[in-house]
């Protein structure tokens, strides 16, 4: 049994708890309320209490040292998370980044000591909030855990034991390449589903088809120039075939704007045009929806 710290308790923090709570014990650090109990909910099945303990901040120093630290905050937030657990990390921690969208990785890495091990955890698991204690897991998938340095990359089969409760749990060797494949599944769903106020299998639609294709063409070019082997015909696929799956489902993009929170956008498109400045490859279809939702999220 490990102690593993959970920061954040957003819908895939909560459903990785639950799972992880079968052999664990879990702590999530919330900004919220740490004396309400959370539930899991799963299709007409009845709500199982989540066996985790919520801490804040200041409990952080009262709690034992943490095996594994599990990061699902947004992109744009895992810095600001990174330093505030920090100070109470163990010199062999393990540490997990879970989030939509590229960035992060170097720079954390730069961060750790040599004993500590930087893991990302990419997961096509959906699941929403549909109230602050209660996460609904609307969708099954394959979770994949990858090393982000050579000490993770030489631990990988040890941990993955450790996280076996987690449904459909691999490894791979190559986890860059399936983060950029996630990225493009991101790119074609979730900045469209918040621009339009639409759920994912109403992107299928035929007047989406040619925005889709401009995005992950523009994606794929980067991609190219990143030396990752990804063909637009397989990213199209891919990111259909999530459309269908998920197809009464609101995109995280779609539901933080809806709620008026800062969403990933600068890590999806934005990373996209970023890279793009860098390997002067132009990619105006994703700057023009990066300038859209960061205008329709100000505007709000």
């Amino acid at each position: 049994m490990a102690n593993i710290l959970v920061v954040g308790d957003g819908a895939i923090g909560l459903l990785f708890s639950h799972f992880l709570a079968k052999h664990h014990a879990i702590y999530i650090l919330t900004r919220k309320g740490t004396v309400n109990t959370r539930f899991y909910s799963h299709s007409n099945a009845a709500s199982e209490k989540i066996n985790a303990t919520f801490i804040s901040q200041e409990q952080l120093s009262q709690t034992p040292e943490f095996d594994i630290v599990l990061f699902t905050v947004k992109a744009f937030a895992v810095q600001q998370a990174y330093a505030q657990v920090k100070p109470y990390l163990g010199n062999n921690t393990h540490i997990i980044l879970s989030h939509n969208g590229m960035g992060n990785v170097e720079q954390l890495n730069e961060q750790l000591t040599k004993q500590q091990s930087l893991y990302f955890l990419t997961t096509s698991i959906a699941g929403f909030k549909s109230n602050p204690n209660i996460v609904q897991h609307t969708g099954n998938g394959q979770s994949v855990l990858g090393g982000c340095n050579q000490l993770a990359i030489q631990n990988i089969q040890q941990l993955s034991e450790q996280l076996h409760t987690i449904p459909q749990l691999i490894v791979s060797n190559n986890i860059e390449q399936l983060r950029f494949e996630k990225l493009l599944v991101n790119i074609a769903i979730n900045p469209l589903t918040a621009l339009y106020n639409i759920k994912n299998g109403q992107l299928r639609a035929p007047q989406f088809n040619s925005s889709i294709i401009n995005l992950l063409t523009e994606a794929c070019h980067i991609a190219t120039a990143l030396k990752l082997n990804i063909k637009l015909i397989d990213a199209l696929e891919r990111a259909y075939k999530v459309m269908s799956l998920t197809a009464e489902n609101y995109s995280s993009m779609h539901q933080d704007v809806l709620h008026n929170r800062q969403t990933e956008i600068m890590a999806i498109c934005g990373y996209i045009s970023e890279q793009g400045k860098l390997h002067h490859i132009a990619t105006p279809y994703n700057d023009a929806l990066l300038a859209k939702i960061l205008a329709k999220k100000s505007a709000e």
